[in-house]
């Protein structure tokens, strides 16, 4: 079998990459023993090197070569047969607390789709887009935090699809400046919206309150706030140490749940600097979250 090339996160541990990160997704860790703050951390970096694959990569044969590396890592993983530090950590995490390379497959071909491009036709499309960058982690991560069963696995489908809405809407004009456009294309044809407006170049009356980015911004909105409900219905199913476990994920969600609002204000006004929540605010909701104030 012909080795393949190593990308350059293939010699880092999960900590130093975890640490390079501003993420969002690490807000919860704090809260775990240490066995699971170390399985979620490889599972973060795992996530990390594969989108980098694509990010990083400066053309697509680099990418598709970088991809296939960690899709085979994975396997290693799997097999107890990993090379490197992420790949290690995976190993030890699935043997802990249970198999993570179907989830985590997921994730690779999700951003397999990043590398090629072409968007998404219609709504259906990008909720199967979500389900794989976003809901397939939320899934792997599950065992990590000690919940099981199909209410678990609906919060962590519906979490994902929610936080993934919010990132869709979020970054409408850095991913179109790179020329990734993840909303619908019908759409963007029922609105009557041009993709290159979504760099924002177009008129003021494009942006303006009740224009068409407005209310494509509004529609990505309205769907995140519902999959935020109904993470909220599946996660009241669950038993109370369940949901004690779920912390990590709850403090994320109510993060972006706090960014959701903060786009929703700015509407259709997709040429103000990238919208964000504060670090305080982000320590804020945590305590929040773990004190039980917030369901």
């Amino acid at each position: 079998m012909t080795q393949l090339a190593a990308p350059p996160a293939a010699t880092l541990a999960p900590a130093e990459i975890t640490a390079r990160s501003g993420s969002n997704f690490l807000a919860g860790f704090a809260c775990l023993d240490r066995e699971r703050r170390a399985g979620m951390e490889a599972i973060y970096a795992f996530c990390r090197v594969v989108d980098d694959a694509v990010d990083d990569a400066p053309d697509q044969v680099t990418g598709r070569r970088h991809l296939d590396f960690w899709r085979a890592e994975l396997t290693a993983a799997a097999r107890g047969s990993a090379s490197t530090p992420v790949g290690k950590a995976l190993q030890t995490t699935a043997a802990r607390f249970g198999p993570l390379t179907e989830p985590l497959a997921g994730l690779v071909r999700g951003c397999e789709r990043d590398l090629f491009g072409g968007g998404c036709a219609d709504e259906g499309e990008l909720r199967e887009y979500c389900h794989l960058v976003a809901s397939c982690v939320g899934r792997a991560c599950l065992p990590v935090l000690g919940a099981e069963g199909p209410a678990a696995l609906r919060f962590a489908d519906h979490l994902g699809q929610a936080l993934q809405w919010t990132n869709v809407l979020r970054d409408l004009r850095p991913d179109a400046e790179l020329g990734r456009v993840y909303v619908p294309r019908t759409w963007l044809a029922e609105l009557q919206i041009e993709p290159d407006w979504l760099r924002g170049s177009a008129g003021d009356a494009v942006y303006a309150a009740g224009g068409p980015l407005a209310q494509l911004a509004a529609r990505c909105a309205a769907v995140a706030r519902h999959e935020f409900a109904q993470a909220r219905t599946a996660l009241r199913e669950l038993p109370a140490a369940a949901r004690r476990g779920l912390v990590p994920a709850r403090i994320m969600g109510a993060i972006y749940f706090a960014l959701l609002e903060r786009l929703e204000r700015r509407g259709g006004e997709i040429r103000l600097p990238r919208t964000r929540v504060g670090r305080w605010h982000k320590l804020w909701l945590a305590v929040q979250v773990w004190s039980g104030a917030r369901a």
